[in-house]
């Protein structure tokens, strides 16, 4: 069998365990909120949100590039070579994408950050989120491809890596062992999670335009699964108790 015939028919497979795991993590995690604290459901409901929010995003992705209108890599020479239906299809993606994100930063900087550990990050990791919908968007016309390329870059280092330091310093001052495994399994989760939504973005590949094609296709649908699945492991035991 032809290899790219292969990568047609496994791939599709593996993003649609990606979207699923995401809509189990959002049934329970919802589900949960119903029979959690008061203080704890705003942060709880804000990851089943997430969860829903990258399932859906994930699933329209997923019919669009694989069973409708779409291409992999959706670039033409070094510009991104996408238009009408199939662009409005992508910047739906994007949208859906990057709110279930700023939601769930939202409660995490509000629910956790500033009430747990008495910081202010003035919610610049929601504000960013919501930015990167613009640049990213943006991308697809010709004549703010550069400057929207940097902040795409800039944004996206920002709501990628800052969160790292948090869980771990989490991690660090948590009271109990189980605590401090938990949101280290959150760390785990949260950098593989990135990665494989790094290694599948369309700015990733034009950049670098080096990215193993195996990773693409297998390693970033599976990172995403086992990434998501972790980050909702580690919360589950976190909020166990409340």
């Amino acid at each position: 069998m032809n290899g790219r015939l292969l990568d047609l028919l496994v791939e599709p497979v593996l993003w649609l365990i990606a979207s699923g795991s995401g809509a189990i993590l959002a049934a329970l995690f919802i589900k949960k909120y119903f029979k959690i604290g008061e203080e704890a459901k705003p942060f709880i409901l804000g990851i089943g949100m997430f969860a829903l929010f990258f399932t859906i995003a994930r699933t329209i992705e997923t019919i669009r590039r694989y069973f409708g209108i779409g291409s992999y890599y959706d670039i033409i020479d070094t510009n991104f070579g996408i238009t009408g239906l199939n662009l409005g299809f992508r910047f739906t993606y994007y949208i859906i994408s990057y709110t279930g994100i700023a939601i769930f930063y939202f409660v995490f900087e509000r629910n956790v950050i500033k009430t747990g550990l008495k910081k202010n990050t003035r919610y610049i990791l929601t504000i960013f989120s919501l930015a990167e919908i613009f640049f990213t968007c943006m991308l697809y016309f010709t004549g703010a491809a550069v400057w929207a390329m940097t902040g795409v870059i800039v944004l996206f280092f920002v709501i990628a890596f800052v969160p790292i330091y948090f869980f771990l310093y989490l991690a660090k001052t948590a009271l109990s062992r189980e605590q401090k495994i938990a949101w280290l399994i959150v760390t785990v989760g949260f950098v593989l999670f990135v990665l494989g939504v790094m290694g599948d973005l369309p700015e990733a590949y034009m950049i670098t335009q080096y990215i193993p094609a195996e990773f693409i296709h297998y390693g970033t649908p599976l990172l995403q699964a086992g990434g998501s699945i972790l980050m909702g492991s580690g919360f589950a035991i976190i909020y166990k108790n409340v």
